[in-house]
């Protein structure tokens, strides 16, 4: 059962990686593609470096604004956020015994 759990995990991951590469080299092919093309139009040579910039500023754009709607719906979900709780009890007691050691230095 557990397995299964581990296996759509990474399928998503994997979804998430892949829509995440598509989403940054596709805007940057095409405008690199089209300020090449108006670059052997117009006779220019600079507009293939404003496409390629263009199309990083796009895809990044796309990238940010899809990672914060995958980030609201994961904190929307019940198992947000996923603390292991004895690791967190012990973080808090080492955490203390940090805290009151430097106060009685």
């Amino acid at each position: 059962m557990g397995n299964k759990k581990v296996n759509k995990e990474t399928g998503l991951a994997f979804s998430f990686i892949l829509q995440f590469s598509i989403n940054m080299i596709l805007p940057i092919l095409s405008l690199t593609a089209l300020g090449y093309y108006i670059d052997t139009k117009v006779g220019t040579s600079f507009l293939v470096i404003v496409g390629f910039f263009l199309g990083a500023l796009t895809g990044a754009t796309t990238i940010y604004k899809m990672s914060r709607v995958m980030i609201k719906k994961d904190e929307l979900s019940p198992t947000y956020p996923v603390v292991d709780t004895k690791t967190n009890k012990k973080k808090e007691e080492a955490s203390d015994n940090d805290q009151s050691t430097s106060e009685t230095k």
